[in-house]
């Protein structure tokens, strides 16, 4: 017989505030490099609703070259599949602001940087914070915030 996972809970959009408050005030762990990057995965998943390996292969290079579409980057998703998406500008100014580049982590690295900080935030253990966790947080508080689910459904394809 099959056992069955303990029940999670999302985090709040209050927790996920206080989360990217305390890394911006965190100073850097002995031996830890990546830092600025675990950073820029946090927002670009959290805040663009973007997949773990649609984030790390982000490049700021591919925005759309037509005024009207400004804010539009290229994203490669799986397989293969090309998607324009919106990453708002304060996004795109906090990634420069820490030198982002594609491809710099994995997406080990990335859950092993979530589960430290919340094992430092005495995070309860029933508040899931895996990387997949804030895009189904992105989603979910969209449509609490009155976006319509045919939209959303857009915006983050299963493909």
């Amino acid at each position: 017989m099959k056992t069955k996972k303990p029940l999670t809970i999302l985090p709040t959009n209050q927790l996920l505030n206080q989360i990217w408050d305390y890394l911006l005030t965190r100073p850097n762990k002995k031996g830890e490099t990546k830092k600025a990057e675990h950073e820029c995965l946090f927002l670009l998943c959290w805040k663009a609703g973007l997949r773990i390996s649609e984030a790390i292969s982000f490049d700021l290079n591919l925005e759309h070259g037509e005024t009207e579409y400004k804010g539009l980057y290229l994203l490669r998703g799986k397989r293969q599949k090309e998607r324009w998406v919106y990453i708002s500008p304060e996004i795109v100014k906090e990634l420069k602001k820490r030198g982002w580049k594609s491809q710099q982590v994995n997406r080990v690295s990335f859950f092993d940087f979530l589960q430290q900080v919340k094992k430092e935030l005495n995070i309860p253990e029933r508040t899931e914070l895996v990387p997949h966790t804030l895009r189904r947080c992105f989603a979910t508080y969209n449509a609490l915030n009155g976006m319509p689910l045919p939209v959303t459904m857009k915006k983050l394809p299963r493909e």
